[in-house]
C-alpha cells in the first residue's frame, strides 16, 4: 500500500465503537482505496456501489469478517486510549 500512514490516519479518524460491522467494513474499504488510489478516486461514478460490494464481502465471509473486525478493534482501542490520555491531561 503506497500510503500506509494515510490509511492508518483515516482509520484513526473514522473508526469508533458505535459503528455497525458493515459500517466498519465500509470505513476500512474507503480508507484502503483512498490510500491506494487517492481522494479523487472516491468521486468516480460507481464508487459507492464498489464500496458496498467490497464491504458486503468483508462482512459475509467469516475469515475476512474476523480480520476486518480485528483491525477495527485495534483502532477503536487505540482511539479510546488516546481519548483517555486527553481527558487525563485536562484534569
Amino acid at each position: 500500500m503506497p500510503n500506509l500512514a494515510q490509511f492508518e490516519e483515516k482509520l484513526n479518524q473514522n473508526i469508533h465503537p458505535s459503528l455497525s460491522a458493515k459500517e466498519m467494513a465500509e470505513t476500512i474499504v474507503i480508507a484502503a482505496l483512498e490510500a491506494e488510489y487517492g481522494k479523487s478516486f472516491t468521486l468516480t461514478k460507481g464508487f459507492a456501489k464498489m464500496v458496498n460490494a467490497l464491504a458486503e464481502v468483508l462482512v459475509t465471509n467469516p475469515e475476512l469478517r474476523r480480520q476486518a473486525l480485528g483491525i477495527a478493534s485495534q483502532y477503536t482501542k487505540k482511539n479510546r486510549d488516546h481519548q483517555k490520555s486527553i481527558i487525563g491531561k485536562r484534569t
